[in-house]
């Protein structure tokens, strides 16, 4: 039920008869206007902040987010080093599977036996891991080459950043191993085992760089001729090359393509486990990546050479006939997992701060105390809603929500605090962030509800859903200057107040991530929250302190009708 009707709306209810609008009050919800039947009035209702360390439980033990893709839809993977020195430097790493491959031929294995018959051989030359960064297409360069602006980059991008391709030695099983009927997880520290270095060279790094559109290497024929060889994207966009050891790789895979290990995906995924793709540093810079399970996107590749013969009449041996320049590619598909590292940050946060940080930052629990009392009488002693006050019944000093729900009355015809709207700001420290670019795009609110079991559900607010157009949580900037996060939570507070909801629990704030934090997927609600937070910008927010920052504090703002 939508709680909010326009001035015309309440014009023409009025119009049709004051009675019969007394009569449904529980229909009308928010957005009533002041009239002679109802006062409208604005509540702030303070709350109290905790920070949660993402890496350590509520018991102070080692704590992790889930960071794998089964029986989920993850839209990036991030890598690199982010030192942003006012939040905790993340070291982030991937790991995946291959995806299946079909006709990975090597071998001739067909006789020439007649005049017109084709012998080929084939010689592998490179074997590379390639990595495409999103980029956005902005036309061509002055030399006519592609141009190309990089999404996303994070930290210091003139500094290299350490980059290994390890042959992964743990099975991604996708079942629980300790109970198959259901799907597995990985955290974001999980352990894996580092079989071997596959880098060429092995102190490869890279640095972002849009020019990187292309990579040179040399070709070979059978004869022992020798020519240049270019990748490039299809759609010409720059990528991360990383050469792998050719002699090593051609026995762990190009010798053994007719053998069972690439006879099913199965098969490939026991027998080479994944590729593991670790940096390591205190600084440089990070790029998302998107791992779509295809050879356009991110794959592990063979670039080899057929020279074909063809068998002649009147010839005893074959003559060359052509050279063919190809390749096999594996995409990183199936499961894929990534894996943060995490260190302290170098500045400390200012007193009355809180930071929202994404991967295994940090996040924060919102507790709405409720009205001041004793400051309201103070600062405003005749706010109507002072005649509540005997609705304080743990006699706390505060009204809080479930208080102000039980204004509503019926038996003695009282019909409750009709909810006009409900908004949470959130300002930011606009000293420690300048720069909109980095700062996360939209933070997300919802529910820590009681399970009834001991623990917690994380649960979508009702506005995600009901009221997604105007429920916000996106950053908003003044003057170009990133400003606040607001989130409009009218239908929530409004079920609260009409009883129609009685779930009053903490709120928790977190850095959004898209799309497993939406709460409508494949246009069907999906109430949980999940623990992914691959997003690893953060944010430093003022808090609920009013002395130390005023009207920009974090508060709880409540417009609401009540009959008089």
């Amino acid at each position: 039920m939508v709680r909010k009707i326009g001035i015309l709306g309440v014009s023409l209810l009025c119009l049709a008869s004051i009675i019969s609008c007394e009569k449904d009050l529980n229909d009308i919800g928010t957005g009533i206007v002041k009239n002679t039947k109802f006062n409208t009035n604005q509540i702030d209702l303070e709350l109290e902040i905790t920070p949660v360390d993402l890496e350590v439980d509520s018991n102070g033990n080692p704590s992790a987010i889930r960071a794998d893709n089964i029986n989920t839809a993850v839209s990036e993977y991030w890598l690199g080093v982010y030192n942003s020195k006012d939040y905790k430097t993340v070291e982030s790493s991937f790991i995946s599977q291959l995806g299946f491959v079909t006709d990975l031929k090597t071998l001739d294995t067909n006789p020439v036996a007649k005049d017109g018959d084709i012998d080929s051989v084939f010689i592998l030359d490179k074997v590379i891991l390639k990595l495409p960064y999103r980029a956005t297409s902005k036309g061509k360069e002055s030399d006519g080459k592609p141009k190309f602006h990089l999404d996303s980059v994070l930290g210091d991008p003139t500094i290299a950043t350490s980059l290994k391709i390890i042959k992964n030695g743990t099975f991604l099983n996708t079942f629980d191993p300790t109970n198959p009927s259901k799907n597995n997880s990985f955290l974001s520290n999980h352990t894996y085992i580092e079989d071997e270095v596959l880098n060429e060279d092995p102190n490869f790094s890279f640095k972002p760089n849009t020019r990187d559109t292309m990579y040179v290497f040399t070709r070979s024929t059978s004869t022992g001729v020798t020519f240049k060889d270019t990748i490039k994207l299809s759609n010409k966009a720059p990528f991360i090359t990383v050469p792998l050891k050719m002699n090593r790789m051609k026995e762990l895979f190009w010798d053994k393509f007719n053998d069972s290990e690439f006879s099913s995906s199965q098969a490939l995924n026991e027998y080479f486990r994944g590729i593991y793709a670790k940096v390591e540093g205190s600084n440089g810079s990070m790029v998302p990546l998107s791992l779509l399970g295809t050879s356009e996107s991110a794959s592990l590749e063979f670039y080899y050479t057929i020279t074909r013969f063809e068998k002649k009449e009147g010839i005893t041996n074959s003559v060359y006939k052509d050279t063919v320049p190809t390749k096999f590619s594996f995409p990183l598909a199936g499961v894929r997992n990534s894996k943060y590292k995490m260190s302290a940050a170098t500045n400390s946060i200012p007193s009355n701060n809180f930071v929202i940080q994404g991967t295994t930052g940090s996040m924060a629990n919102v507790k709405v105390l409720g009205v001041n009392l004793g400051k309201l009488k103070l600062n405003d002693p005749n706010n109507t809603i002072l005649k509540h006050e005997a609705k304080d019944n743990n006699g706390d000093g505060y009204l809080d929500l479930e208080e102000l729900s039980n204004i509503k009355d019926l038996a003695n015809d009282q019909y409750g605090l009709l909810v006009n709207d409900a908004v949470l700001s959130f300002y930011i420290n606009q000293t420690v962030n300048t720069d909109k670019n980095i700062l996360p795009q939209k933070l997300h609110l919802y529910l820590n509800k009681d399970n009834g079991s001991g623990g917690i559900t994380p649960t979508q607010i009702s506005d995600t859903y009901k009221e997604s157009n105007t429920y916000g949580g996106n950053l908003i900037l003044s003057d170009d200057k990133p400003e606040r996060y607001t989130f409009r939570i009218t239908d929530y507070v409004a079920s609260l107040f009409d009883k129609t909801s009685t779930d009053f629990a903490p709120l928790v704030l977190k850095v959004y991530n898209n799309p497993t934090d939406a709460s409508l997927k494949n246009r069907a609600i999906d109430l949980n929250v999940e623990s992914y937070n691959w997003n690893p910008r953060g944010v430093t927010i003022l808090d609920e302190n009013e002395a130390a920052n005023g009207t920009k504090r974090a508060v709880l703002k409540i417009s609401y009708s009540e009959k008089k």
